[in-house]
């Protein structure tokens, strides 16, 4: 019996600016068409097979003119193979996850050298531990689901004081959104302006 080939579905989810344009696409991962779940294997394989796309069907099929976000832990975020992604194309978001310390600070250093953007993911709380980051990311990601509206405000008026831009993801209302824009966000994602749409590679 031929053995069962492996599939693996890319889904993007639109990322737009202050006017409503797709300018970057957050992708996530399931390891086959009949699993329920997406964003179910890990950073390290996400970025194998990131890589092994864009080297199949090229870039400009998964994202056309936009940039790709793509989920790294700090295995990840430390490995070489990031590295054949072409910096000018993608946004490494540092998950939750990582631990900061002298290593990841370094390593984000050099990869900001390389040409390389990124993104702090699922940001809901400030802690001075993040602090060397803020110097260094570009986007911060505020999960929007777990802020109330007073504890959003509060967060943005203290991340004003730092260079990252700020992205509001899981906007999933038109109220979240009007709140959202009128916080000043550069970026918005979620259900509201797209739900994530899967290709297979």
């Amino acid at each position: 019996m031929a053995q069962e080939s492996s599939i693996t579905i890319i889904a993007r989810q639109p990322i737009v600016d202050r006017r409503l344009h797709v300018v970057a696409y957050e992708l996530l991962f399931r390891s086959h068409a009949g699993c329920n779940t997406i964003d179910n294997i890990d950073s390290a394989s996400a970025t194998v097979v990131v890589r092994d796309a864009l080297r199949n069907v090229g870039m400009s099929t998964i994202v056309g003119d936009c940039t790709a976000f793509i989920n790294v832990d700090g295995p990840t975020l430390l490995s070489p193979a990031i590295e054949a992604l072409p910096p000018e194309r993608v946004v490494f978001e540092l998950l939750e996850t990582i631990e900061v310390d002298e290593s990841i600070l370094k390593r984000c250093r050099e990869l900001k050298r390389r040409g390389y953007r990124l993104a702090l993911d699922d940001f809901v709380s400030y802690d001075e531990a993040y602090e060397p980051l803020l110097e260094i990311v570009d986007i911060v990601k505020l999960d929007v689901l777990q802020l109330s509206a007073e504890c959003l405000s509060r967060l943005v008026r203290h991340l004003r004081s730092w260079p990252p831009k700020l992205l509001a993801e899981k906007v999933e209302t038109p109220q979240g959104a009007r709140t959202c824009f009128d916080l000043g966000f550069s970026f918005f994602q979620g259900f509201y302006f797209g739900r994530p749409a899967a290709m297979q590679v």
